[in-house]
């Protein structure tokens, strides 16, 4: 398992963060948000996931 970090954004600004272990960065942000979620458009709310170990970044928004 990996650690990412998992931010609830608005925009621009981050609302919430933490960091969870997951095998995906898909399967991190639906453990830390506790919501479904699909790869992110242009939504206003969105979900930023951070791979710790790469710094890779993967964007999702909520269904």
């Amino acid at each position: 398992m990996e650690r990412y970090v998992v931010e609830v954004m608005s925009g621009d600004l981050v609302k919430s963060e933490q960091i969870v272990s997951a095998n995906s960065p898909l399967e991190a942000a639906r453990l830390g948000t506790g919501r479904e979620v699909y790869e992110r458009r242009d939504e206003m709310e969105w979900v930023r996931v951070t791979d710790e170990a790469n710094s890779a970044v993967s964007w999702y928004a909520f269904k």
